[in-house]
């Protein structure tokens, strides 16, 4: 197989279509995101209120209201059990049929949400949870397909383009989200369907337009599926754990600014915020939580890189974060400018570079090795995602109390920032990795059947 800076020039081309594959991979991810993030963009008082108007099991047990925070957190508890089933779904059917078997479970649990939520509070949670499954279903299915197009020297901007499904999907959803809830004349069950028919047909784009590269344009991540034992020698690397342990880090460390940011934007300076308007805290907090928009950026840089120096992308984008973890939350102006430089550093390379380092670790594996290791990502962040919350916990109540203590925000997430800067050198590769990148050899039986 061949080292990723010196492959024969017919693996070198991306094909045209590649770009099609890529485009289509990545409709399917953001689709899933619409149906997921609108809560926030409607927010959470609005959705209560008019739960309790319309929802006659809230009606007839009040209580219920108590579950509202499994409203998002089933999502990312429901991704990470499908993280790893997710792959075997790969296995056994390819990346194309995973993708929409992903987006089938989307549909699914939309519509189930959409035909419950008026009747039963904990049938609408179900719902969640099933579009949870089919979240982790095709984040771990698209990327793959979207590996098996492309080349070593464009995979890294490829990936990294398709790694910006999140950022694009809630930042949208953020923007016209309220939009399109008043268009539906303020009903939930209109807005639930309109998700659930937008996925429908980005599904049916994907299934007519998504296909496997034909033998010329074949890249270095084989698309015939190999078994698990045969792809599980490939997992040996330490680099290759180091990348996953690295990520649910930055995922720990993200997921706190997502929840914290705006509302810490609008708290009075007296009590340790900047003391914004909500539109004001809405828009600048939205299009920062958003800035892993900046990925194709990280994964052109990933792409320019030569082999050995590839793992320093991710030591600066960890550094990048941990930096600006130091300078979070304090209301100091000037303080909060450096944090979002450094914050954007921090996403443009670990949105950008993480996803399309599984590849290069485990490219001689084929697509069954390619999942794997997305699944092992995926678990790691919706991990980190889940363990925030908790974490983050005593500096959520300083605010909720109005005395902001940003050092309680300070010594949850810097300490695990250092802890990802060292396992993020350790993603190093020895004389003897790099050494391993033979040129691709003869052609698998499939394909010289082909």
């Amino acid at each position: 197989m061949s080292n990723p800076n010196a492959a024969a020039s017919a693996q070198e081309k991306t094909p045209s279509y590649a770009w099609i594959a890529l485009v289509v991979s990545l409709l399917a991810a953001i689709s899933i995101v619409y149906a997921w993030m609108w809560l926030p963009a409607i927010t959470f008082p609005v959705f209560k209120g008019w739960l309790g108007a319309n929802c006659a099991s809230v009606q007839a047990d009040p209580s219920q209201f108590g579950l509202l925070s499994n409203v998002m957190g089933l999502v990312p508890i429901a991704a990470l059990i499908m993280a790893f089933p997710a792959s075997f779904v790969v296995r056994k059917f390819g990346p194309k049929v995973g993708t929409l078997v992903g987006l089938g479970l989307a549909i699914i649990g939309s519509a189930v949400c959409a035909l419950t939520i008026t009747s039963s509070f904990m049938a609408f949670l179900v719902g969640r949870f099933i579009l949870g499954l089919g979240l982790a279903q095709t984040i771990v299915a698209g990327p793959t397909c979207v590996s098996i197009w492309f080349p070593n020297t464009t995979r890294g901007r490829a990936m990294a383009i398709w790694s910006i499904w999140a950022p694009v999907g809630i930042f949208t959803v953020n923007v016209f989200g309220d939009g399109i809830y008043h268009a539906v004349g303020q009903n939930l069950v209109t807005l639930l369907w309109v998700w659930t028919i937008v996925i429908v047909v980005i599904g049916i784009l994907f299934a007519i337009v998504f296909r496997k590269p034909r033998a010329d344009e074949a890249s270095e991540v084989s698309a015939e599926t190999k078994s698990f034992r045969e792809v599980l020698p490939f997992f040996k690397k330490r680099q290759l754990w180091c990348l996953i342990f690295m990520f649910a880090i930055f995922n720990y460390m993200n997921y706190a600014f997502s929840q914290y940011l705006k509302t810490w934007l609008q708290l009075d300076p007296t009590a340790g915020g900047l003391g914004w308007d909500p539109a004001m805290a809405g828009l600048i907090g939205g299009a920062l939580t958003a800035c892993g928009i900046l990925a194709p950026i990280g994964g052109f840089i990933l792409d320019k890189l030569p082999r050995n120096l590839k793992y320093i992308a991710v030591v600066s984008g960890i550094t990048g974060l941990t930096v600006c973890s130091a300078l979070a939350f304090q209301n100091n102006m000037v303080v909060f400018v450096f944090y979002a430089i450094f914050f954007c550093i921090g996403n443009m390379f670990l949105n950008g570079c993480c996803r399309p380092m599984i590849p290069t670790y485990v490219f001689k594996g084929g697509a069954t090795a390619v999942a794997l290791g997305l699944s092992f990502l995926t678990f790691g962040q919706y991990l980190g995602q889940t363990i925030t919350s908790y974490a983050l916990e005593p500096f959520n109540a300083s605010m909720s109390a109005g005395a902001c203590d940003p050092m309680l925000a300070f010594w949850a997430l810097v300490p695990i920032g250092v802890v990802g800067i060292i396992a993020s050198l350790f993603m190093k590769p020895s004389k003897q990795d790099l050494a391993g990148g033979k040129p691709q050899g003869k052609p698998t039986k499939n394909a010289q059947a082909k």
